[in-house]
């Protein structure tokens, strides 16, 4: 039970009222049955309760400090208080019931304020504004009932410090009257009743001050957030009005694009250039009009028609190519006619040659004797493998490899709904790297 507190003491005549920030004082604080009950100076500030031994340690050595946003306050007797938080227990004995009850108002106090400042920090961190008209409404009703209470808050504190004053003035009036001896001991009580309803009205009259400066920051915040989200609101509005703006003169120029795009060409360049022109057109067309599924059980083909948009893309590239002489015919050669430069002037450009075929793949054949040698004196880890040991030994063995799995697509024609076979078919796609996780050394 040592440092257990079980302390009391009488606050000195220049600490504050319980209201305020900052309360000072000395109690009794109980240490342990050999000293039992100790005078410490306590000092209650930001919803902290700490102590010392004298009020010279303050600057230097704290003996003892408690959190009031967790800890619970409890009165025993008429002079003791005690706390506990934390699995630590202040024990607390008060000279006169007069100063317990100074010290209980400013601990409750104190406690209030820093759940209440613990709060505000999650709502802050939590905090999201509104974006509907109706949640802008409904803050701005907020807002004008809260002002109003505000209002009456203000009033109704004026008139309590105001008759408080007045009381207080009637008792020091009374405590200055000479009364006979047989009525001091009643005096002396009415004294002390009244000044725990002063101790009392004060902690009340500093806790309503306390609110309407928290309501008014909290007031003064809501409006910032309001007055942000209109802004908010309003730039994203002209935003969107940009964003239909430009939309629409897009939409324009797509719109006046064909008319300038299938103008016929001034003069035909060649009876070659018509004849390449117009079999990639029909070939084109024939591309984009239908596709087939191949299925192997089904009697008919599924005809798929692609859209409207994509024929008329393809159509206009189609005859840019063939107005600017872009036309791509990778069996003839690439190389411009003098004629059609004399034709069509500025307008085309000369290209460059292109070649007609793919290179064969060149043919290294794998030294094993100079891969050995290079490997003597290293790591097992270190050994650079070329690629090609981990690459399947002939094309026989990369296509069983990639149709090991091939019941997938005759299970994907099978199917009804295209989801699953879509499926089905994606699996088949990526089931080819299926042999890749047993070549640990494979670099890719």
């Amino acid at each position: 039970m040592s440092e257990q507190g079980k302390g009391s003491a009488s606050t000195s005549t220049a600490a504050p009222a319980p209201g305020s920030d900052t309360y000072k004082g000395w109690l009794f604080k109980w240490t342990n049955y050999l000293k039992g009950y100790q005078r410490r100076w306590f000092v209650l500030s930001n919803g902290l309760l700490s102590y010392y031994r004298t009020q010279a340690e303050m600057a230097h050595t704290c003996r003892g400090t408690i959190n009031l946003a967790t800890a619970h306050i409890d009165t025993e007797d008429a002079c003791n208080i005690v706390l506990s938080s934390g699995g630590r227990t202040y024990h607390l004995k008060a000279s006169t019931e007069v100063e317990r009850q100074r010290w209980v108002t400013a601990l409750e106090l104190a406690k209030a304020k820093a759940i209440r400042m613990m709060n505000d920090q999650s709502d802050d961190s939590g905090d999201e504004e509104p974006t509907s008209q109706s949640d802008r409404n409904e803050l701005q009703g907020t807002l004008k009932i809260l002002i109003s209470k505000l209002d009456d808050l203000s009033t109704c504190n004026d008139l309590i410090a105001k008759h408080g004053a007045a009381l207080q003035r009637s008792l020091s009036e009374l405590e200055g009257l000479k009364v006979p001896l047989e009525g001091g001991e009643k005096i002396k009580a009415v004294n002390e009743r009244a000044t725990l309803f002063r101790i009392t009205s004060n902690a009340m009259i500093n806790a309503c001050r306390d609110f309407l400066d928290l309501a008014e920051t909290h007031s003064r915040r809501w409006q910032r957030a309001l007055q942000y989200e209109r802004e908010q609101r309003t730039h994203l509005e002209e935003t969107i009005e940009q964003l239909a703006k430009q939309h629409n003169s897009l939409e324009r120029a797509w719109r006046e694009a064909p008319t300038l795009v299938s103008s016929p060409p001034s003069a035909p360049t060649s009876n070659q250039g018509n004849e390449r022109v117009n079999k990639e057109e029909a070939s084109d067309e024939d591309e984009d009009t239908e596709y087939f599924d191949a299925m192997e059980d089904s009697p008919a083909f599924i005809t798929v028609t692609a859209s409207e948009n994509t024929q008329h893309r393809r159509s206009q590239s189609n005859l840019s190519g063939a107005s600017g002489g872009q036309v791509s015919d990778w069996n003839q050669d690439d190389s411009m006619s003098p004629s059609c430069n004399d034709v069509s002037g500025k307008e085309l450009q000369p290209r460059r040659q292109r070649r007609t075929h793919i290179p064969d793949k060149p043919n290294y054949s794998l030294n094993l004797w100079s891969i050995m040698k290079n490997c003597i004196g290293k790591e097992l880890s270190k050994i650079p493998m070329p690629v090609n040991f981990n690459e399947p030994l002939s094309m026989l063995q990369r296509l069983t490899e990639d149709l090991e799995y091939h019941e997938l697509l005759d299970k994907a024609a099978r199917c009804d709904s295209s989801l699953e076979q879509m499926c089905l078919v994606a699996a088949f796609t990526v089931s080819s790297y299926s042999t890749t996780v047993h070549r640990t050394a494979k670099p890719f």
